[in-house]
């Protein structure tokens, strides 16, 4: 990392900072569409299975990943600080914390996914197939975690063209393995949905047997000692959840809330719950982007807040909310153009591709929406403010948007577009609440 100083160098340092982040983000997202597009293909209940596992795994996977990614404030304001003897340490205490949270949330599922999974009263083949792919990709836990740690320390050194090349090296591992495990071969069974669990799992061991590796030999990643044993630091602990828990419950109630609007999709049938998940898929990808600009920013943001330089961070916050909405625009554009194509990339049935273009067009309002939020969310994160973004993002989610789902549900004939709808409301009070939260923070720091 280092200051820029006129507009353009700042525009092609957050580029720098940016395209490897969009680039390993669409190669995790891509590991997903494969999936969904394998999985899709083997059939309905299959995909309706997975589809109901994901809505399960992912709010708790965005929770404890949420939390470790607060690596990227806290080492970006040490080195804008001149601080960066203390990084190695902290490093490794994140290393302990995703450690933890593995064995936590391995622990959390062998008590509750039977009895949850239970209570849904999902047609048996739909179950079998949640049921064992959260099984299978538990085993893939640890190295999940180890993988978020790493690769959020690389991202908060600026190197995201390594994290790049990391996440670029799951695609081809996880398509292999997931189509190997989906339809079987001469060397392993068919186990339709349930194998993109496995698939999944083993392709995170061999990454993070790689990412060990590499951080053993990179002559950038070298000197960091990360992989050696220091003691508990309760000093570091502290900060790590006092930054790291609001940022992973802000992540969470908004997975949360998309997961609860898959798992209401359950009572309109296989069909919706395939076209949902369809749908759902595709706008992950295409979140890519938001995404990916809001990652790079909270580095840029957490490097300049650390300097003090509060003006460069609120420059690089324009820059990159001008870019996350004209992309958002152009997305809008292609997705409206080419709804029946994407849909047939999931399915061939006829129904299935009707809802899932319904679901679609709903989900183009999501892009423009994300467009606004992400990058100032990601901007908060850099100035290590989480606290007051997560109580908005419950009030936008679980107060006003979901409520809002259900009372369309109850009081009209929408069916299971109401929830799409009140997703939508809500999305929408959190960018305006996110507006209103940067414009406050900004004008408290920008006289330091």
């Amino acid at each position: 990392m280092y200051h820029a100083e006129s507009r353009i160098e700042k525009f092609k340092l957050l580029l720098k900072i940016l395209i490897p982040i969009l680039i390993y983000q669409f190669a995790n997202f891509s590991a997903k569409f494969i999936d969904t597009v394998m999985t899709g293909n083997y059939g309905a209940k299959h995909l309706a299975g997975v589809a109901i596992a994901v809505s399960l795994w992912a709010p708790f996977f965005a929770l404890v990943s949420g939390i470790v990614t607060a690596l990227v404030p806290m080492i970006g304001q040490l080195l804008g600080s001149q601080r960066s003897k203390e990084v190695e340490g902290v490093v490794v205490q994140f290393l302990y914390v995703g450690v933890l949270l593995a064995f936590v949330l391995l622990g959390v599922g062998y008590l509750a996914l039977e009895p949850i999974l239970s209570i849904m009263h999902l047609e048996p083949l739909v179950y079998n197939v949640a049921f064992n792919y959260l099984k299978l990709l538990s085993i893939g836990l640890l190295p999940l975690m180890i993988c978020s740690v790493l690769r959020s320390f690389i991202d908060a050194l600026g190197y995201t063209n390594l994290s790049m090349a990391l996440m670029l090296l799951l695609v081809p591992l996880n398509i292999f393995f997931n189509y190997s495990f989906i339809y079987g071969n001469a060397y392993v069974p068919e186990m339709g949905g349930a194998g993109a669990g496995l698939g999944t799992a083993i392709s995170y061991w061999v990454l993070v047997i790689v990412s060990f590796v590499g951080m053993r030999i990179h002559p950038k990643l070298k000197p960091y000692k990360v992989f050696t044993v220091k003691k508990i630091d309760l000093k570091i602990w502290r900060e790590i959840f006092v930054i790291g828990l609001p940022l992973g419950f802000s992540i969470f109630v908004e997975y949360a809330v998309f997961a609860l609007v898959g798992l209401m999709m359950a009572k309109f049938g296989s069909t919706v719950i395939a076209s949902h998940q369809a749908a759902m898929n595709f706008c992950d990808l295409a979140y890519a982007f938001p995404m990916s600009i809001s990652s790079g920013l909270t580095i840029i943001v957490a490097y300049e807040v650390g300097a003090k330089n509060h003006k460069a961070a609120h420059q690089y916050t324009k820059e990159a909310l001008l870019l996350a909405v004209g992309i958002a625009c152009v997305t809008l554009f292609l997705v409206k153009k080419n709804s029946y194509w994407v849909a047939n990339l999931y399915g061939t049935d006829p129904e299935f591709i009707r809802r899932t273009m319904s679901f679609l067009t709903y989900g183009l309002l999501f892009q423009l929406l994300d467009a606004i939020a992400a990058p100032l969310q990601g901007a908060l994160r850099g100035y290590k403010d989480t606290k007051i973004p997560f109580t908005l993002c419950v009030m936008g989610f679980w107060v006003i948007g979901l409520p809002t789902g259900f009372l369309l549900d109850y009081c009209t004939n929408l069916g299971p577009y109401a929830y799409w709808i009140g997703c939508i409301v809500g999305m929408v009070c959190n960018g305006i609440f996110m507006i209103l939260r940067y414009r406050f923070i900004y004008r408290k720091y920008r006289n330091d």
